[in-house]
């Protein structure tokens, strides 16, 4: 009995202290432009996709800025005001599956940037490196974005 009451109370404090390590970005809610540039090694010329990403004040704990058509899960490795670590899997239209590893950097409230590095899941499997650049495009969303 001594032993299992050890076990969660060494559980509930390492759930504590990880729950404490996690802050959210330090950046605004509201639209979000995002530039991502992607280059996979071997391929001739980087790829650039360009979205908008409604923000809002639950997402700042998460990985904030995921292009709404890629269908992305994120999980947060650690996260302080002015950056996050975070990993990732998108499966966007007709790519196959892309993981992530990326460092996110607030460099201020409606300015942040990006880099990391990706793997294609496909056919065949590709790495490459990205970065990426987001601008705060004001308080609002539009209708219906997510």
């Amino acid at each position: 009995m001594r032993k299992m009451i050890f076990l969660v109370a060494v559980l509930f404090t390492a759930t504590v202290l990880l729950a404490a390590t996690l802050e959210p970005l330090n950046v605004k809610t509201g639209l979000w432009q995002v530039t991502m540039v992607s280059k996979i090694n071997g391929m001739p010329a980087p790829n650039t996709t360009t979205y908008k990403s409604c923000v809002k004040k639950e997402d700042l704990d998460k990985y904030p800025f995921t292009d709404p058509k890629a269908k992305c899960n994120w999980t947060v490795v650690s996260s302080t005001g002015s950056k996050m670590e975070a990993t990732g899997t998108c499966m966007p239209e007709g790519q196959g599956k892309v993981d992530f590893t990326m460092t996110l950097e607030a460099l201020d409230s409606e300015n942040v940037k990006g880099t990391g590095q990706l793997t294609v899941n496909g056919p065949m499997t590709m790495q490459g490196t990205y970065s990426a650049t987001g601008k705060w495009a004001g308080a609002t969303c539009p209708a219906g974005m997510k």
